[in-house]
């Protein structure tokens, strides 16, 4: 065989079923090693659009998502989906081919160093040199992709490494994910105290949570001892089920409820501290507030402040033993704080829904995310793209519940991924509905992915929010300016342009229709498109 086929073995090993790619300088034998072992190349219009399928599969299952992508500014290209999983703690390989090992640096086609430009952002970023050691470069990769906080891995492979003839070289077997180990006991032991002291703990479980698998743990805990839970805004969901003690998002450009202001414990569940979080600086942290932050990577603890304790464990099994300490000591719950937060919350929400301007005739916001409601299973895949959009999704559609494949832009607050991440779910979970809703400026990064999406065998249902405007923006510069700059976009007729590039395309222009436009939408078998022209407007303005 050959080091493309060599390659192709070693991702099978791995459990690699499908990859994302976009062919051109130095990938052929890679993609023909894929053929022959049988895994599925899925191609994409762009290389953006090929990386944000590989890193929202590694997002939406927790595995590493795989894309190919061709030499120089190809490569640049598809480093716009690695940054993203990089911010977002994404297990995902970017694999990018090269002109020959023999004339690196020599000014050949497309001549670049690869790997020192994507090493900022990666985990591991690395020339595959020979083709023998391909196996090792590749187990290598995903070890450092899923250990610890999953993120983001690079190889360069040269056309000459893939076309070399190798005998004798297996591929390894496939890595089994570490995860933070345990905590001493007298950790928890301290956390058990200063839990036992507080009145008004806040649990803020992030991503880590998320990606230890943690939200069982997150659930009986908060369950047993009333604990307000809330999830940074963008962060990976952990509230799988109904839970009565989620909060809803944290972070929010639209706001939420005061809590974090007037909690005397926060505790960080794999969570990052941010602008998401104040920097828990005080304010907004109550004076005199203690912090306990716990995390498997240990580069994340004390980055903005240093926490009353600092936990590098695996989060979810850190939750289950501090449970299972505080029966043994008899800790009473914190209903009375619960109650109070919960009051919070729904007039909150009462107010974001009381406040929206909805002039006559004219569908809104709420009118998507009512129908959204209103079709939603337990097992739809939802992604979320936009930024206008996706404020109100987060302030009225995830009550008591904001499940992991519910995916939304990432930590990065990145556009234009939800076209390549439907089909990323689609080809993942073929047996779930998937729907992304989208506004209508991120709509465009990616449109003439539908096509690929259409002739590859991807249905999903995409909905867009069509305001016209890129309205995140041009909401905070009307009042300041007196009009929008450069914020607000022509009329684009996206339901003919579905229909243009091979998908379904249709128009609804009230709440009913939309409604029986979804239901039908969800048993095609190519992706359909929903244009919904909406007023403009934000949550909480």
């Amino acid at each position: 065989m050959n080091g493309g086929e060599l390659f192709a073995a070693c991702l099978k090993a791995q459990g690699v079923e499908w990859i994302s790619g976009l062919c051109g300088n130095g990938l052929n034998d890679l993609l023909a090693g894929c053929r022959e072992v049988g895994i599925r190349v899925i191609d994409t219009r762009n290389e953006q659009a090929a990386a944000y399928m590989a890193e929202c599969w590694g997002r939406l299952s927790g595995r590493v998502g795989v894309c190919a992508v061709s030499s120089g500014v190809a490569h640049a290209n598809g480093m716009t989906g690695v940054i993203n999983a990089y911010y977002d703690g994404a297990p995902m390989l970017l694999v990018s081919g090269a002109g020959p090992l023999a004339t690196t640096g020599m000014g050949h086609f497309q001549d670049l160093d690869q790997v020192a430009l994507a090493a900022p952002v990666c985990k591991q970023a690395r020339l595959v040199d020979a083709a023998e050691r391909i196996p090792e470069f590749v187990h290598g990769a995903f070890a450092a992709a899923l250990h610890g906080r999953p993120g983001p891995v690079h190889l360069t492979v040269p056309m000459d490494v893939l076309a070399a003839e190798v005998e004798g070289v297996e591929p390894w077997g496939s890595v089994t994910r570490l995860h933070g180990g345990n905590p001493p006991p007298e950790q928890i032991e301290r956390a058990v105290i200063l839990l036992e002291e507080a009145h008004r703990p806040l649990l803020v479980a992030g991503s880590g949570a998320y990606y230890a698998g943690g939200e069982q743990a997150l659930a009986d805990f908060a369950a047993a001892y009333g604990v307000p839970v809330m999830v940074p805004i963008w962060d990976r969901g952990v509230v799988v089920g109904g839970m009565e003690e989620f909060m809803g998002v944290i972070g929010a450009a639209s706001g939420g409820p005061t809590l974090l202001e007037e909690a005397d414990l926060v505790m960080l569940l794999g969570a990052e501290v941010d602008y998401r979080l104040g920097y828990l600086q005080s304010p907004p942290l109550a004076p005199g507030a203690r912090v306990i932050q716990i995390d498997a990577d240990p580069t994340r603890l004390g980055r903005q402040r240093p926490a009353d304790l600092e936990i590098l464990a695996d989060p979810g099994a850190t939750l289950t033993q501090l449970e299972e300490a505080c029966i043994a000591r008899e800790i009473g719950g914190f209903e009375d704080w619960l109650t109070e937060a919960k009051k919070r919350r729904d007039e909150f929400r009462r107010d974001i829904v009381a406040g929206a301007q909805r002039p006559e005739g004219r569908l809104h916001a709420l009118d998507i995310i009512a129908a959204l409601e209103k079709t939603l299973t337990p097992e739809t895949v939802l992604v979320i793209d936009g930024g206008n959009i996706g404020q109100w999704f987060h302030q009225t559609l995830g009550r008591e519940r904001y499940p992991g494949h519910w995916l939304t832009c990432g930590a990065s607050g990145v556009v234009g991924f939800g076209i390549p991440g439907a089909m990323a779910a689609r080809a993942g979970f073929p047996q779930w509905p998937v729907v992304l809703l989208s506004g209508d400026g991120s709509a465009t990064f990616t449109l003439s992915e539908l096509e690929c999406a259409a002739r590859q065998g991807l249905p999903f249902v995409m909905i867009v929010a069509d305001d016209e405007s890129w309205g995140i923006v041009e909401v905070g510069q009307v009042p300041r300016y007196g009009e929008p700059l450069n914020s607000h976009l022509g009329a684009i007729d996206f339901a003919e342009v579905a229909r243009g590039l091979g998908a379904l395309g249709a128009r609804a222009e009230s709440r009913e229709e939309l409604e029986q436009m979804l239901q039908r939408a969800l048993g095609e078998n190519a992706p359909v498109l929903i244009q919904v022209p909406i007023t403009g407007g934000f949550p909480g303005i």
